[in-house]
């Protein structure tokens, strides 16, 4: 079968219907030569509007929508985009993550931006670092242009397409967007010990983004918990534990290592992710579906926050009023966790903020948002210990909340340490 033909990205948007929409892939699989041409010709394109979620890279495309010529929507705001923030130019769009092959299907979405490998001899690509969302978008939208990238690594599982599945391919012009690894320090580590404690023996672990995950997937490393795997979100510390042998393909059990929706590191986490059969991409209606994930015994998710409140509510997308992320994947896993056999449904966030000031233990949430009900938590961990919610009543809850937040914060939480029922 003969290849697509291989256009400029200006030539290949231009097959772009007038006001169509379009998704483009998130994370280390953002498809950032695509993006600078949407941006650069959207005026010529009858106003596509855009859909994403965690988009890496410059945003190149915002110009375009400040000067109204493109409507971009997405349920994860990063970056630029957050600064972007307004009706019209960036719209916010709650919605969890295993929500998010529907909602595709909901706004009509006819084209796909995505980013792969080269084709092998069989004309086989290879989705690489993203599946989650990207694998149905393939599967249906009308037009599909790919920018090919020889760094993007072959992934196994669900990131496989056939190069005819393409209209049209595109010659990368920018470099692979990658995720480094988060700054640790002394707190976010003793956020990550109080974690390792709570771990149950052969854990499946899935980790957010931040700090305390990359020093939790250290910590294992060097601990004796057995028989860890992954699921969710591949990071480059998890390139340790294959060093070390705490992962690895084990032919006498069938599943992976690491089982992700996305892989979110540099290019040395990619380069392990390369033909690796103890790492499998899964798209959302395997990896983000608790109805799938709470089947997994011993699955503890552990999840961050901006702040918790002593009913034990949880935010995890606005500081005050500015919106700053998105649910992304944490409602699923939640609720996947606490669902588990043997499982947990883990908050775990430094007491305070960067700057020391404030207070992340909170008697009410700063904002009326609330990402996670009070009942999805088992337990809430910070560097001064774990505050374990399931089963307790308000009362004891709110005892147990104010006792992990910072010393110099405690004394102004005692007032409100018994929260009445009906705030």
């Amino acid at each position: 079968m003969p290849l697509p033909t291989t256009l400029r990205p200006e030539a290949a948007l231009r097959l772009l219907p007038a006001g169509a929409a379009v998704v483009a892939a998130p994370g280390c699989g953002t498809p950032e030569t695509l993006l600078e041409a949407l941006g650069s010709t959207a005026d010529l394109l009858g106003r596509p509007t855009l859909y994403s979620g965690l988009q890496l890279g410059a945003y190149p495309f915002l110009d375009a929508a400040a000067a109204g010529h493109l409507a971009y929507r997405t349920w994860h705001p990063y970056g630029p985009a957050r600064a972007a923030l307004s009706p019209g130019r960036v719209d916010y769009v709650p919605a969890r993550a295993s929500a998010v092959p529907d909602l595709l299907d909901q706004w009509g979405t006819s084209v796909a931006l995505v980013r792969v490998s080269p084709p092998d001899r069989h004309g086989w690509c290879s989705l690489g670092p993203s599946a989650s969302y990207v694998c149905h978008a393939v599967e249906r939208a009308a037009l599909v242009l790919a920018e090919v990238d020889p760094l993007t690594p072959r992934t196994t599982g669900d990131s496989m397409v056939h190069v005819s599945r393409f209209a049209a391919l595109v010659e990368i012009a920018a470099a692979p967007c990658h995720f480094p690894a988060a700054r640790r320090d002394e707190t976010s580590d003793r956020v990550a010990a109080h974690v390792l404690e709570l771990l149950p023996p052969e854990p499946t672990l899935q980790l957010g983004i931040g700090a305390v995950p990359e020093a939790l997937t250290a910590y294992l490393g060097e601990s004796d918990v057995p028989g860890v795997r992954f699921v969710g979100m591949g990071n480059d510390a998890m390139v340790d534990l294959f060093a070390r042998g705490v992962l690895r393909v084990d032919d006498r059990d069938p599943r992976p290592a690491v089982c992700a929706a996305e892989l979110m590191g540099t290019q040395l986490l990619m380069d392990l992710a390369h033909e690796n059969p103890a790492i499998v991409m899964r798209d959302s209606r395997y990896a983000h579906t608790p109805s799938y994930l709470s089947r997994i015994p011993r699955l503890v998710a552990v999840n961050s926050a901006i702040e918790v409140d002593l009913h034990g509510q949880v935010s995890a997308e606005l500081v005050g009023a500015r919106q700053v992320s998105g649910i992304g994947g944490s409602a699923d896993f939640v609720e996947s966790g606490f669902g588990s056999a043997g499982g947990l449904s883990v908050i775990a966030l430094t007491s305070t903020s960067p700057d020391g000031r404030h207070s992340r233990i909170v008697p009410r949430l700063g904002s009326d948002v609330v990402t996670l009900a009070r009942h999805t938590p088992d337990v809430v961990v910070t560097e001064y210990g774990a505050a374990w919610l399931r089963g307790r009543t308000v009362h004891e809850r709110a005892e147990a909340l104010a006792s992990v937040a910072h010393p110099d914060h405690r004394a102004a939480l005692s007032p409100s340490a018994t929260p009445e029922e009906h705030p």
